[in-house]
């Protein structure tokens, strides 16, 4: 695993790169919370939906599944993912 870190002052971010990463226990460690939403779409979900939450089986989590595609990205969706959220 590589790790890269985004330097933003106080909003500095490391991004993980490598094989496995979903069999690993790093999604669920850097979860400061108990409750979880997953935002993913109809393409991506099939291939990795069921492994995430394997990795947040200690938490709450809600999932939302959109569309595939960049005309999705629209208020509408926002709200969708807010309403979950909330």
């Amino acid at each position: 695993m590589r790790t890269l870190n985004v330097e933003l002052g106080e909003r500095a971010y490391p991004i993980h790169i490598g094989r496995g990463l979903l069999s690993s226990d790093l999604l669920a460690s850097v979860i400061r919370g108990r409750q979880v939403l997953v935002v993913t779409n109809d393409r991506i979900a099939p291939l990795y939906l069921e492994k995430v939450l394997a990795q947040l089986s200690d938490f709450e989590v809600a999932t939302v599944i959109l569309p595939d595609g960049e005309n999705h990205k629209q208020i509408d969706t926002l709200d969708l993912i807010f309403s979950e959220a909330l």
